[in-house]
């Protein structure tokens, strides 16, 4: 595997990759298996996506014995598992973002978002001063700087500083400070929701705004799984190149 393919692979993600993209990683995984009885090459292909749901969907389909029911079932559970753990990070951005938006104080900040966790995974002390730290970074390191990043696939502990970081950088510098940060965002759904606010837009829009696309994300990557598992399943049951595309077919408008 080439090292464009491999790098590729690694930046496949269900929440910010199209249907159409989605398809196509699984229609080249048919053109790459074609009718052959074996696959080993699939099996392997877990080892270079950094995608949970794709990696788990790989070898639970292609590394064993598991009949379809089986697969399905621990598809399921996987996949109710993981948009779960996403359904919390994008509240945990819609809680910093609304919180940017009313200048809120970052304690309270960091009490809402423990609220979200059976046990927080940092402490607030901590939490705070490695926020602090980055406020007084910001001044001296580019925008790009990883730490400012936020995405969904930050750990959690890294997220709530980050996010705790913009809620601070808001409260001492102004809504305008975090618009260098944005396009350097890994999360659209933070960055978006940011500007809203950078822009003059009410907390009140803004909320009804995130509450409403958080849904369609959710909703987009149910779709995204559940044709991932159809796409899996044909290409272990041997369906030609042609049956395939027409199951990833249905799945897109």
């Amino acid at each position: 595997m080439s090292q464009a393919a491999a790098q590729s692979i690694r930046d496949f993600d269900l929440l910010e990759m199209p249907m159409e993209g989605v398809a196509a990683y699984w229609l080249s995984l048919k053109k790459l298996v074609g009718n052959r009885r074996n696959f080993k090459g699939l099996d392997q292909e877990a080892e270079f996506t950094s995608e949970p749901f794709v990696r788990h969907l790989l070898e639970i389909t292609f590394s064993g014995d598991m009949g379809e029911d089986r697969v399905r079932r621990c598809a399921a559970a996987r996949g109710d598992l993981l948009r779960g753990e996403l359904n919390r990070r994008l509240d945990l951005m819609r809680v910093a973002v609304l919180d940017v938006a009313g200048g809120e104080n970052p304690l309270r900040t960091m009490a809402r978002i423990a609220a979200l966790y059976p046990v927080p995974p940092i402490t607030t002390e901590k939490a705070l001063g490695y926020a602090q730290e980055l406020l007084r970074q910001a001044g001296e390191k580019p925008p790009a700087e990883r730490f400012f990043d936020v995405s969904h696939r930050l750990q959690d502990d890294r997220l709530v500083v980050a996010l705790l970081f913009y809620v601070l950088l808001s409260r001492h510098h102004g809504r305008m400070a975090c618009r260098p940060f944005l396009e350097h965002l890994g999360s659209r759904f933070f960055a978006d929701g940011m500007a809203l606010v950078a822009d003059g837009f009410d907390a009140p829009f803004v909320r009804k705004w995130l509450k409403k696309h958080k849904l369609v994300l959710l909703d987009d990557v149910r779709d995204k799984m559940s044709m991932s598992v159809e796409l899996a399943l044909g290409i272990k049951a041997r369906l030609g190149y042609d049956d395939v595309f027409r199951i990833a077919r249905s799945y897109m408008r």
